[in-house]
């Protein structure tokens, strides 16, 4: 018997068939890739067509708000150079906006047709669909539509725009164990609180740096604000110890150099009030959709300290009152207020300043001395002698008054500046032009309501301090009524203002935005001497007596002897009040960042090396 096995004779239709079967499908997959190259070179020249439109719209300097509504039309026209005639098939669309950090630090495109600071171009292509959609087509419910569209977004912007910085630097550059006893009590009382720290503990606050952009990060960790968005985080509400905590969780990163530091910080925020009333938006100012690293600036910590407890001030209308012994002064009382607080650091780009102005200011403030003179006192055995004369010749109802306290109320306005113009010729070549005021100083003397000074909408007032008042009291059925100054009197008052000063100034070469500010201080030429010589001008006001005859005579001759008398201790009352000045301007004053005369403004530049407009996303 013969057997037949499966020799090669049998295997030849199957190897054929295989053959065929193969060949089918590289020819599948050929016209494949054929096809989706074809849509693949389509997308290619679709988004080269966009790309190429929206660089020439920022080149050009396209816009999307009157007068200049010539972004599309400028796309449009880029577009047809290229080939791409705006029909059915074929659509374009511009838009305007900023670019802004997500969460995930990528960046994206925010539309604001007032801002051009980013171009976005959307183009659109419907073109034949390929085979493989369209047999997935065939085999699914609903019409078949034989075409496919597609689509290509780019966004252009001129890269790393110009960013300019100005800060205020404090003028307290050191600290002695006198100006510690002082801050102590001024920061610590601002705070509700008080403060043990010495002299090297408050110069090591005023020597260390902080990276704001690092602040920002750890605060919106503290905060719980997504990370980046830096607009969020300047309205969200705090409390001064949520932002001096994010202070201290940036300092721990730098190990044990600064364990000092951190530890006066965690003392500062023991005291610190809890309500969360605070934004840091009120001390710093970030224009919008300004680059993250615009932000990669240092700010001096105590400056940064000190806005805070400002800021803390004023929202809880708190009037600090110093211990006597602080500023080595007896027999008085000082009381100080924030009315409007500092202002740490502006950035942005020098180019939007017409719509986003970049502007610091110096704090503005208010401070009450109180103080009894003692040479009121000596002049009681004259007074008495006298005033007993003259009630023995008017029957005795005088009634005489001394003034045994004297006011002495100084505001000092805040000093501010604001970038007004800038050069960016090239890294080496540029300048910032700002124009910066000066502190308006207003001086009042006499007798002053505590609670009408430390208002924020009344308006300031001084009364008369009376040095004597010889007044009138008639009483009728146990009720008494009293005339001041009826038979005459001397009293003194002070109401004294310097005006504001304003002066140009331009920073040439400025450094670059993370380097060190280079400071200019801006001095008030208006301030004649100073306000010691102002109290020197003390004038006595003169009450003539409104009791007429010859009683009204005889109380002239009285009222005229003791104006003589005043009068040669006015001398000695300035001399008593003009040293108070400066104790309070340099231990109070310096400890809150104002200088009566002066406000110091720190400048940085950083130019774009290149106009031409690049491809951000």
């Amino acid at each position: 018997m013969i057997c037949h096995g499966p020799g090669p004779e049998r295997q030849r239709g199957a190897i054929g068939l295989m053959g065929a079967m193969t060949l089918g499908i590289a020819l599948l997959f050929l016209l494949l890739v054929v096809d989706s190259g074809r849509l693949y070179l389509e997308k290619r020249k679709l988004q080269r067509v966009a790309d190429t439109a929206a660089l020439e719209v920022v080149t050009r300097g396209g816009a999307c708000i009157t007068p200049n509504t010539n972004a599309a039309q400028f796309a449009i026209q880029s577009a047809a150079r290229n080939d791409f005639p705006i029909d059915n098939n074929r659509t374009l669309s511009t838009a305007c906006g900023t670019l802004v950090t997500g969460a995930d630090f990528m960046r994206a495109f925010s539309p604001n047709p007032s801002k051009a600071d980013a171009i976005q171009v959307i183009a659109t292509h419907r073109v034949a669909t390929s085979i493989a959609n369209a047999l997935f087509m065939l085999f699914s419910p609903g019409a078949f539509d034989p075409t496919i569209q597609l689509r290509a977004v780019a966004v252009a912007a001129v890269p790393a725009p110009p960013v300019a910085v100005l800060t205020i630097r404090s003028t307290l550059l050191t600290v002695d164990s006198t100006k510690s006893a002082a801050l102590n009590a001024l920061i610590g009382g601002l705070l509700g609180g008080k403060l043990q720290l010495d002299a090297v503990g408050w110069k090591g606050l005023i020597d260390t740096d902080i990276s704001l952009l690092s602040y920002l990060d750890a605060l919106a960790i503290q905060l719980k604000v997504n990370a980046g968005n830096y607009d969020e985080l300047l309205k969200t509400d705090a409390s001064v110890g949520d932002l001096i905590q994010a202070a201290i969780d940036v300092l721990k990163l730098g190990g044990d150099a600064v364990k000092v530091v951190i530890n006066n910080l965690e003392a500062i925020k023991l005291i610190a009030p809890g309500t969360k009333i605070l934004h840091l938006g009120d001390l710093l100012t970030i224009q919008n959709g300004t680059d993250k690293s615009a932000l990669d600036v240092n700010l001096q910590l105590f400056n940064l300290i000190q806005g805070f407890v400002q800021l803390s001030n004023k929202y809880n209308a708190v009037a600090v009152e110093l211990p006597v012994d602080v500023l080595g002064l007896l027999n008085i009382t000082v009381k100080t207020k924030v009315i409007e607080p500092a202002q740490v650091s502006a950035i942005g780009n020098p180019k939007l300043i017409a719509t986003q102005p970049i502007y610091v200011r110096t704090a503005q403030v208010r401070t009450l001395i109180s103080v009894k003179l003692p040479v009121i006192d000596g002049l009681n055995g004259i007074i008495s002698v006298i005033t007993g004369l003259v009630g023995g010749l008017l029957g005795g109802f005088l009634d005489p008054a001394i003034g045994s306290q004297i006011d002495v109320a100084l505001e000092a306005a805040s000093g501010s500046s604001s970038v007004t113009g800038y050069s960016c010729t090239s890294a080496a070549d540029k300048s910032l032009s700002v124009v910066g005021t000066t502190s308006a100083v207003r001086l009042m003397v006499g007798q002053i309501d505590p609670k009408n000074l430390f208002s924020s909408t009344e308006p300031l007032k001084v009364n008369e301090f009376a040095l004597l008042d010889l007044g009138e009291k008639t009483c009728s059925k146990g009720v008494c009524d009293r005339e001041p100054y009826a038979v005459g009197g001397i009293s003194l008052k002070i109401d004294s203002s310097v005006a504001k000063t304003t002066r140009n100034h331009t920073y040439l070469s400025p450094p670059e935005v993370a380097s060190p500010p280079d400071y200019f201080s801006f001095s008030s030429n208006n301030v004649v001497g100073s306000l010691s010589n102002t109290l020197n001008g003390i004038q006595l006001i003169n009450h003539p007596p409104t009791k007429g005859g010859l009683l009204g005579l005889v109380l002239s001759l009285v009222v005229g002897l003791l104006t003589t008398v005043l009068n040669l201790v006015s001398t000695t009352i300035s001399g008593l009040l003009s040293p108070l000045l400066d104790p309070l301007v340099n231990n109070l004053l310096a400890g809150l960042g104002v200088d009566l005369a002066k406000v110091e403004i720190g400048a940085n530049l950083s130019c774009n090396p290149s106009g031409r407009a690049i491809l951000v996303i």
